[in-house]
Formats: structure tokens, sequence, C-alpha cells
């Protein structure tokens, strides 16, 4: 398990998917004043957990689930790298962290 360096009081927690692969890993997503943090849960294949720096965020987008339920987020980073998530209240997500990045 990879060793968290999140500094900074957590602003936002929510159950979440994250797609990786063809997997949609279970966890929850935090959000603090420097940092997103996905943190899996251990009943999936795929553990590992992703920080991502608000610094290396380029833009969130809204998605749609199968291309018609309205519950999903991409975090696009400045590298190109993209990582999509679902989650309950997206709008919510996504203006706090547009919100910390500047947009």
């Amino acid at each position: 398990m990879m060793q968290m360096k999140t500094t900074g009081e957590i602003l936002l927690t929510k159950p979440a998917n994250l797609f990786r692969g063809m997997e949609a890993v279970g966890g929850k997503l935090k959000i603090t004043g420097d940092r997103v943090i996905f943190n899996a849960t251990r009943l999936n294949v795929q553990r590992d957990s992703l920080e991502i720096p608000m610094s290396d965020i380029q833009e969130v987008e809204r998605r749609n689930t199968l291309r018609i339920v309205p519950n999903g987020i991409t975090i696009k980073l400045r590298s190109g790298k993209e990582y999509r998530f679902v989650i309950k209240d997206r709008d919510q997500v996504i203006e706090l962290i547009h919100n910390k990045i500047g947009k």
C-alpha cells in the first residue's frame, strides 16, 4: 500500500468508483486543500491508492456512465492522463476541485 502524503484538512469524503481498465474499483474519494485522494476498499482486486496534487489537475468534467447515467466525472491532468470516477453529487465535487485549482 502506498504511503499517503496528504497535507491539510479533508474537505470532502464521498463513496466513489475509479475505473481502472475494465474494473470499477470501489472506495472513497477524499479532497483536501492540495490533493484529490482515492482509497480503494479491500474487496477490490486493484487496491492501490491514488493521489492527485491539485497543481497537476487541468480540468474536471461531467461524464455519463454508460452514456446515459449522469453520475461520473473525469479528472484531466496537465500530463494528458485522465481518471474516470462514478460519484454521487458530482457537481459538489467538481465545484470544490474547480475552487481549489482556480477555475
